[in-house]
């Protein structure tokens, strides 16, 4: 099965689950990013030639949705079966 039809025979449950791991996965995204920014500028001290790391939205991206992910299988399925009696 492709992606779009995976995601075409989602219920509408899990497609808020999906956006809720999503929002999750940015945060740990940006905390990943900023652990990074933190462990190369301990690594390089006061070197004077030293690159500025940027925040780019591919290395963001790059971060989050293997996060978004991962978070999916490992707790799509007991978070959709909670919401499912709570609707």
């Amino acid at each position: 099965m492709e992606l779009g039809q995976w995601l075409n025979s989602l219920a509408w449950l899990d497609h808020v689950v999906i956006l809720l791991f999503f929002v999750v996965a940015s945060y740990l995204a940006q905390l990943s990013i900023a652990g990074f920014k933190r462990i190369i500028q301990l690594a390089q001290k006061k070197n004077p030639y030293a690159g500025e790391i940027q925040s780019t939205p591919f290395l963001f991206f790059g971060f989050a949705i293997p996060y978004t992910i991962i978070l999916y299988k490992l707790l799509g399925n007991i978070i959709t079966q909670y919401l499912k009696t709570i609707f």
